[in-house]
Protein backbone atom coordinates (compact mmCIF):
# COMPACT_ATOMS: atom_id res chain seq x y z
CA UNK A 1 0.00 0.00 0.00
CA UNK A 2 1.16 2.93 -1.04
CA UNK A 3 0.77 6.42 1.20
CA UNK A 4 0.76 9.12 -1.75
CA UNK A 5 0.82 11.69 1.05
CA UNK A 6 3.56 10.08 2.79
CA UNK A 7 5.93 10.31 -0.71
CA UNK A 8 4.93 13.83 -1.57
CA UNK A 9 6.30 14.74 1.60
CA UNK A 10 9.30 12.65 1.16
CA UNK A 11 9.85 13.91 -2.00
CA UNK A 12 9.11 17.50 -0.77
CA UNK A 13 12.08 17.16 1.15
CA UNK A 14 14.63 15.89 -1.13
CA UNK A 15 13.11 17.38 -4.84
CA UNK A 16 16.05 19.61 -5.17
CA UNK A 17 18.33 16.35 -5.15
CA UNK A 18 16.59 15.37 -8.19
CA UNK A 19 17.75 16.82 -12.57
CA UNK A 20 16.47 20.37 -13.05
CA UNK A 21 15.41 21.46 -9.79
CA UNK A 22 16.10 24.62 -9.97
CA UNK A 23 14.65 25.13 -13.56
CA UNK A 24 11.76 23.60 -12.15
CA UNK A 25 11.78 26.58 -9.33
CA UNK A 26 9.07 24.54 -7.14
CA UNK A 27 8.40 21.46 -6.09
CA UNK A 28 4.55 22.07 -7.26
CA UNK A 29 6.05 21.88 -10.73
CA UNK A 30 8.24 18.93 -10.07
CA UNK A 31 5.16 16.79 -8.25
CA UNK A 32 3.77 16.05 -11.50
CA UNK A 33 6.76 14.32 -12.87
CA UNK A 34 7.46 12.50 -9.82
CA UNK A 35 3.59 11.09 -9.19
CA UNK A 36 3.94 9.97 -12.93
CA UNK A 37 5.89 7.14 -11.59
CA UNK A 38 3.26 6.35 -9.01
CA UNK A 39 0.44 6.30 -11.98
CA UNK A 40 2.21 4.05 -13.41
CA UNK A 41 2.69 1.39 -11.03
CA UNK A 42 -0.77 1.83 -9.34
CA UNK A 43 -2.21 1.85 -12.57
CA UNK A 44 0.24 -1.03 -14.38
CA UNK A 45 0.78 -3.58 -11.64
CA UNK A 46 2.08 -6.11 -13.79
CA UNK A 47 4.38 -4.32 -15.76
CA UNK A 48 7.93 -4.67 -16.26
CA UNK A 49 10.09 -2.09 -15.26
CA UNK A 50 11.24 -1.65 -19.03
CA UNK A 51 7.08 -1.62 -19.97
CA UNK A 52 6.34 1.06 -16.80
CA UNK A 53 9.99 3.26 -17.95
CA UNK A 54 8.38 3.06 -21.69
CA UNK A 55 4.87 4.37 -20.20
CA UNK A 56 6.40 6.86 -17.75
CA UNK A 57 8.28 8.84 -20.04
CA UNK A 58 5.06 8.54 -22.70
CA UNK A 59 3.00 10.39 -19.79
CA UNK A 60 2.02 14.02 -20.72
CA UNK A 61 3.38 15.82 -17.37
CA UNK A 62 6.76 13.88 -18.24
CA UNK A 63 6.97 14.44 -22.06
CA UNK A 64 5.94 18.09 -21.59
CA UNK A 65 8.12 18.82 -18.74
CA UNK A 66 12.00 20.61 -18.72
CA UNK A 67 13.42 16.98 -18.17
CA UNK A 68 14.98 15.16 -21.02
CA UNK A 69 14.81 11.56 -21.43
CA UNK A 70 17.66 10.69 -19.79
CA UNK A 71 16.65 12.95 -16.61
CA UNK A 72 13.01 11.84 -16.86
CA UNK A 73 14.86 7.93 -16.62
CA UNK A 74 16.79 9.19 -13.40
CA UNK A 75 13.42 10.41 -11.88
CA UNK A 76 11.67 7.39 -12.94
CA UNK A 77 14.88 5.38 -11.27
CA UNK A 78 14.93 7.21 -8.15
CA UNK A 79 11.33 6.98 -7.50
CA UNK A 80 10.71 3.24 -8.88
CA UNK A 81 13.67 1.99 -6.19
CA UNK A 82 11.87 3.16 -3.42
CA UNK A 83 8.64 1.79 -4.51
CA UNK A 84 10.10 -1.35 -4.41
CA UNK A 85 11.73 -0.42 -1.23
CA UNK A 86 15.57 -0.94 -2.53
CA UNK A 87 17.89 1.57 -1.34
CA UNK A 88 18.04 4.53 -3.68
CA UNK A 89 20.85 6.80 -3.99
CA UNK A 90 19.97 9.92 -2.15
CA UNK A 91 22.38 12.81 -1.98
CA UNK A 92 21.05 13.72 1.30
CA UNK A 93 22.18 10.41 2.68
CA UNK A 94 18.73 9.56 3.31
CA UNK A 95 16.57 6.87 1.77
Amino acid sequence: MIDIDREREHWRQRYHGLPRARAMRSFARYWPVLCAVYDVYLNHPRAGRGEAMRLYLGREDVASSLLTEDEAATVFERAWQRIEGAPASDPAGVP
